[in-house]
């Protein structure tokens, strides 16, 4: 009688448990931060479990969340901080509700990264406080705090501060230099901020990693598509944060000299909100072309897309200076997924994220701006052809190709075996 194989050896090792990432971010709740929601997605889909800490919003109110798998933690903050004096009240409580929030995280599943998404740069705090427990950090650099400092001053460099400005600018680089120190990687938004943490803040190269924000292919298939039309008035847009250093109260005059100087009366939307609101209101109502601006406040992202498709022109007016020379703005991205044409100051982010589908005027002229507006507006033959570069252009940008690859490897070589 023949005797029957033995059973396999079963393994009793328990199976390996999925890395957790738990993001920080400040400046905005999620999902409405859509690079961190990118990030956090992307991450999920790559095998990752997610958690997310933010503020919140009306939209999005203090509390336990769970959307597509991800938990989101909302915290609420005593006010949104309008002058340097509230910045310390803000920054306070944020980290307060962090460490908080962070613990109860921890207590659902121990956490194996840290990904903080500037600004500000005190994030590396609750950074340290994990990492000296085994847990890795990871500096997601959207915004360089330095170069803010002297937007929000209107400065150019550093030279032209009071003295009291220049040890709020040198506060804001030691913790700049703190936050890489205490890194185990940097994901930097574009070269040119990958350029400040090496040449900068001397970090090593092998750990910092580009990761450009894009739209992802099923955003490029589904977004609503701007048609080139000829009816009056024709639209500008504008989306996005109104603060200092933004841009909108030129942009507000440049409407003002299309109708004083080319004779043409354009229709503004303003899609954002922001500290600077208010007083862009007032300035409309003081250049008397408040009947041709509207406000929409805040909007939800497919809604912010279905009114752009039904714009003319979409605008990036921001300023030249050290922050906006080196960062790439989302609203060019905006224009270039509804095959918006668009115009722009000739900033360095700007060519590299929108190439030939933008027309670009000299930085910081709002005569010229207007002028070039003038010609776009003007000109249907050129509007239709920027339309097609725009779809031409976002096809090179998708973040599955570009954004994601980087990130997933970053993130291969941040949680292998040590």
């Amino acid at each position: 009688m023949t005797t029957p194989p033995a059973p396999p050896l079963q393994s009793h090792a328990p199976a390996a448990r999925a890395p957790h990432v738990l993001l920080l971010v400040e400046n905005l709740p999620v999902p409405a931060d859509f690079r961190a929601w990118l990030i956090a997605g992307t991450l999920r889909d790559a095998g990752y479990v997610v958690s997310i800490i933010s503020p919140a919003s009306a939209a999005w109110p203090a509390g336990s969340d769970l959307i597509d798998g991800i938990h989101i933690e909302r915290h609420t903050l005593p006010c949104e901080a309008r002058g340097w004096l509230a910045y310390p009240l803000e920054y306070a409580a944020a980290l307060w509700h962090e460490l908080r929030l962070s613990l109860r995280v921890f207590r659902r599943q121990r956490v194996d990264v840290i990904h903080a998404c500037n600004p500000p740069d005190l994030l590396w705090l609750i950074g340290l406080f994990w990492r000296v427990r085994g847990v890795r950090f990871v500096f997601d650099h959207h915004d360089l705090c330095p170069e803010l400092v002297l937007a929000k001053l209107q400065c150019q460099a550093p030279r032209q501060l009071r003295w009291w400005q220049r040890g709020l600018y040198g506060i804001s680089l030691v913790l700049e230099r703190i936050t890489h120190w205490c890194a185990d990687m940097v994901l930097a938004t574009n070269d040119s901020y990958r350029r400040v943490s090496l040449e900068r803040n001397h970090y090593p190269a092998d750990k910092t990693v580009t990761v450009k924000t894009a739209p992802t292919r099923a955003e490029i298939a589904t977004a609503p598509r701007h048609t080139p039309r000829h009816a009056a008035p024709l639209t500008l847009a504008y989306v996005g944060v109104m603060a200092a250093q933004d841009g909108v109260d030129g942009l507000l005059r440049v409407v003002r000299r299309l109708r004083d100087d080319h004779h043409l009366v354009v229709a503004l939307t303003l899609m954002g909100d922001g500290p600077e609101r208010a007083a862009l209101e007032q300035l409309a109502r003081q250049l008397d072309v408040a009947a041709q601006v509207r406000f929409t406040g805040f909007l939800p992202r497919a809604d912010i897309l279905a009114l752009l498709a039904q714009c003319d022109v979409g605008v990036t007016p921001d300023p030249p200076g050290p922050m906006n020379n080196a960062s790439s703005m989302l609203k060019v991205l905006d224009y270039l997924l509804c095959g918006l044409p668009q115009v722009l100051y000739d900033l360095p982010e700007n060519r590299v994220t929108a190439g030939a589908a933008g027309v670009y005027a000299r930085p910081g002229d709002e005569h010229d701006l207007a002028a070039v507006l003038a010609r776009v507006l003007t000109d249907d033959a050129l509007r239709i052809t920027l339309a097609a570069r725009a779809q031409e252009r976002l096809a090179t940008l998708a973040w599955e190709d570009n954004g994601a690859c980087a990130l997933r490897e970053a993130y291969r070589r941040l949680t292998a075996p040590r």
